[in-house]
């Protein structure tokens, strides 16, 4: 049984708690946003408290936290109060140490993509440019700013529209969609960690939208419960192909050799696993007919 630490948010200092929020909510993608101010300056900045909300209309937000060094506003909120445009990008690892100088609170108007000696292209529809190099890229305007707080630390929450949509074709799969093993993106941890998402950090894991496909916990063979072989992602292909037999799961007799018969069940996952319910049925003493 796990043990907890609880914590009251009022009882910190920005300073002490904000490590907690930003090392408690783990991966956090990177918004890479480029705005112009009024002058038609350009500026570059990154945000982890990030993500897409609505895909239709397709919306996403950000949230430039008021300064805790300065009290000030960040020069992208600012930016967008006088020119209502931005790009997106997300980041990817070969230009991770590029990015690293572009969180630094430079004075207003100092240009980040210099400073960074990254490339542009021209947007289609906005204003501001897009960095090259990035895998994707999201062309907005703005729709709302949320203030959450007029304190250092509170977020100033930035809705934005997006109006166009760039995806590199080098991580396009077969059907045209973003490939996540082939984006290498990074996204943010706590403190001043990072992760780089590689294909062999990622699972696939079909989401049962059927309540009928759906096997319970409860329903699942103990053997399988408390199985070392199989992966979470590969129970959870289990659990989410109900097969035609289910009921009579839990009736069967155990496995004589769980380990042996759960290596088996491996080679079926995840693209046949009614196949593997067949097996598992057939191994301990029933039948499918």
């Amino acid at each position: 049984m796990m043990r907890y630490k609880s914590i009251d948010p009022n009882a910190f200092s920005l300073a002490e708690w904000h490590p907690y929020m930003i090392g408690s909510v783990i991966p956090r993608p990177i918004a890479w946003v480029m705005t112009l101010d009024g002058r038609g300056r350009r500026n570059l900045a990154p945000f982890s408290y990030f993500n897409v909300f609505s895909s239709k209309p397709p919306v996403a937000a950000f949230s430039p936290s008021t300064s805790a060094r300065t009290g000030q506003r960040k020069d992208t909120h600012t930016n967008l109060l006088e020119v209502p445009e931005c790009v997106i990008h997300l980041v990817p690892y070969a230009l991770a140490a590029r990015m690293n100088i572009t969180t630094g609170e430079y004075p207003h108007g100092v240009d980040e993509v210099t400073l960074a000696g990254l490339e542009t292209l021209p947007s289609e529809v906005v204003r501001p440019p897009r960095v090259a190099g990035t895998p994707v890229q999201m062309e907005a305007r703005l729709r709302q700013i949320l203030s959450l707080g007029d304190t250092p630390g509170a977020g100033q929450l930035i809705l934005v529209e997006i109006v166009r949509l760039h995806l590199a074709e080098s991580i396009l799969d077969e059907k045209g969609l973003p490939d996540p093993r082939r984006m290498d993106v990074i996204a943010r941890l706590g403190g001043f960690w990072y992760v780089r998402l590689e294909p062999q950090s990622l699972f696939w894991m079909k989401q049962p939208r059927n309540p009928a496909e759906v096997l319970t916990w409860a329903e699942l063979p103990e053997d399988l419960q408390r199985s070392s072989v199989l992966t979470a992602a590969e129970i959870g292909h289990l659990l989410a192909h109900r097969p035609p037999f289910a009921e009579r799961l839990r009736h069967l007799l155990p496995p004589k050799d769980p380990l042996a018969l759960h290596q088996k069940l491996k080679t079926f996952l995840p693209h046949d696993p009614l196949g593997a319910w067949q097996y598992y049925l057939q191994s301990c003493g029933g039948d499918f007919s």
